[in-house]
């Protein structure tokens, strides 16, 4: 790559010099504050040579570089000064999410941390669904009671579970609001609601609910919570804070929560449940048939976490759901069913290679790289997918087809689909069948404009390779952080879960401190200290990079413990964050470790997700 010409080519498609009001960079990508998007061809820009991908989002224009980001920086800079006045036009460095964007990330942030165990509930539910249907397990034995009440509890402590993420979200103490969900499921206050007797708190007449498996209750509770918890911390003097401010907490927040925030937000609950099942009596097939057709557009833009409340508030309440799961299915394989006829038809190599690893695990339920690498690519693999994924959610809504837990929507997820009707996994099967053959049919006939083989080969410059090993050498990376472990594809920001930057997973951290994953030489230590490279005794290029859009920070919240050029052994403290003050700034601190280089080596992800220490295994790379 020639970062003068890429910085060039770059300038000229967002519309020069006088087109850019800020420009900064992170440890991948170039962010761009453009006075005006309009008449800029994404697809042009990201067929620069060096440049991996474009992403628009929250106001900024960013393109995705790879590692040798610094070097492309320099160079616009040198154009035209771009990046240098960092006040220019009034344009504030931490600019606040606004409006619509704000509501996303607070419903990812409050429902994505929970994902994984709704998923694993639901997987447990689908096996015994399963093991039932072919008789392998006796429904009235112990081993299917105990593993049924199993998978029950994560739906039934829901409200805990919520108050916990939902507290990171708003920046209120954990612990409080996670007692606060446990108000609500104490067996004395489910004892009192089945006497039947009129209950008064305080004198007020209090409408009893049942709170297991809720969602919107204790979101509500905890985000009355979290200006309770200030107001309180004001008005405590410092002498009796620590016994005072809880004290005051508990007896503000509980009644509020019992009397007015918890019945209020059943009602609300009740009323969304009530509206989902009148949309399933009156036109069954819109939701499946909307989902099917545009689920690509709702994660590309991130509004499919509008969906995750009433999603979960479904599972919970009906023991089913058609909110997602119906259309997702059919939509997931269409992806891989466009990607998959690309993989045909094309006569680029790497094209090939991308098209068909991206089109299996599409349709086991994995979609960004198809929808990112191949799908939006080429534009019209996009509309092929729209149109069989809907006629395939169509005939899903038609048929009454209902996922029964949480998970992915693939192959691999289709256990969720199996019910008390056998006729519901065969109608689920049916829609995915219809779905891919009609998108590779589609797709077949409308064809694409192929992408040459020296244009397949520009990914190659995206990341300069600094290997010099053979790559005979198998390395072993150990997790840099105390936390939970979660795939790479669950990471909120598609550059990092499409695999654009290479493979690898994310942890979720409990703490603030960062080891060293391997044995290896600190390659470079982003400014703001919220991202860093080392390279491995046998070439491997790591990427770890602390939380998502920190840049914006600007350093605020992060000490790193080591410059470039330091040689580090696995363990050795690489830098420290202060993990909740970040949270409460409302940026998530998941973190990718990243293999950037992995076209020069074979990375296989070892760890299983779930919780993990520091040092624990989670890759090998060779």
């Amino acid at each position: 790559m020639d970062a003068k010409v890429t910085a060039q080519k770059i300038l000229q498609e967002v519309g020069g010099e006088n087109n850019v009001k800020n420009l900064t960079h992170c440890v991948t990508r170039l962010r761009f504050s453009l006075r005006s998007t309009e008449g800029i061809d994404e697809k042009k820009v990201g067929e620069i040579p060096g440049v991996m991908g474009v992403v628009n989002k929250g106001g900024q224009f960013q393109v995705i570089i790879g590692q040798d980001v610094p070097v492309v920086y320099q160079e616009l800079q040198k154009l035209g000064g771009c990046g240098t006045d960092k006040a220019k036009d009034g344009i504030p460095q931490n600019e606040k999410k606004k409006g619509l964007n704000v509501l996303l990330d607070t419903i990812a942030g409050i429902f994505s941390p929970i994902m994984p165990i709704i998923a694993g509930a639901g997987m447990v539910k689908a096996l015994l669904s399963i093991l039932t249907l072919f008789s392998l397990i006796d429904k009235t034995g112990n081993t299917y009671y105990f593993l049924n009440f199993i998978a029950d509890a994560s739906y039934y402590f829901l409200p805990v579970f919520l108050a916990a993420s939902a507290a990171k979200k708003f920046g209120c103490s954990m612990q409080m609001a996670m007692l606060m969900g446990a108000v609500l499921l104490h067996p004395n206050l489910i004892a009192l609601k089945e006497t039947g007797d009129i209950v008064r708190v305080l004198g007020i007449p209090v409408r009893m609910v049942t709170y297991s498996s809720s969602v919107i209750p204790i979101i509500m509770i905890v985000f009355v919570l979290s200006y309770v918890e200030k107001f309180v911390e004001k008005i405590t003097p410092a002498v009796i804070k620590f016994i005072a401010r809880p004290l005051l907490t508990i007896l503000i927040m509980a009644p509020i929560g019992l009397v007015v925030l918890g019945p209020l937000g059943s009602i609300i609950g009740d009323g969304l449940v009530a509206f989902l099942l009148s949309v399933e009596k009156i036109a069954p097939w819109i939701l499946p048939t909307v989902i099917g057709a545009f689920m690509p557009f709702l994660v590309m833009t991130g509004m499919h976490y509008s969906l995750l409340p009433a999603y979960v508030n479904s599972l919970s309440a009906l023991g089913y759901e058609t909110v997602i799961g119906p259309g997702n299915l059919p939509s997931n394989i269409a992806q891989g069913a466009a990607a998959l006829c690309v993989a045909v038809k094309t006569k680029n190599r790497e094209l090939r290679q991308l098209s068909v690893s991206s089109g299996v695990t599409a349709l086991l339920g994995i979609t960004e790289p198809a929808l990112f690498g191949v799908n939006l690519r080429l534009r019209k693999p996009l509309i092929a997918t729209t149109i069989g994924g809907g006629i395939g959610g169509l005939y899903a809504g038609l048929t009454g087809v209902q996922r029964f837990g949480g998970g992915g929507a693939g192959l691999a997820a289709i256990g969720l689909y199996v019910g008390p009707d056998s006729r519901n996994v065969i109608n689920a099967l049916i829609a995915a069948f219809i779905a891919f053959v009609v998108t590779f049919a589609i797709q077949w006939r409308l064809g694409f404009e192929d992408v040459p083989e020296e244009s397949g080969a520009k990914e190659e410059t995206g990341v300069k390779e600094k290997s010099s090993g053979s790559g005979s050498h198998k390395l072993s990376i150990s997790s840099p952080l105390n936390g939970d472990l979660i795939p790479l594809s669950q990471v909120n920001d598609q550059v990092f879960s499409s695999g654009m930057l290479g493979i690898g997973v994310a942890v979720r951290p409990w703490e603030g401190k960062l080891y060293a994953p391997v044995n290896g030489t600190v390659a470079s230590v982003f400014d703001t200290g919220h991202a860093l490279g080392i390279v491995a005794e046998n070439g491997a290029e790591l990427l770890i990079h602390v939380g998502m859009d920190t840049v914006e920070l600007q350093g605020k919240y992060f000490k790193p413990h080591v410059k470039a050029g330091d040689r580090v052994k696995t363990g050795d403290m690489l830098l420290t964050f202060d993990k909740e003050a970040i949270e409460k700034e409302g940026y998530e601190t998941v973190t990718p470790v990243i293999v950037s280089n992995s076209k020069n080596h074979t990375a296989v992800c070892k760890g299983e997700p779930g919780m993990i220490k520091a040092g624990d295994l989670i890759m090998t790379v060779e």
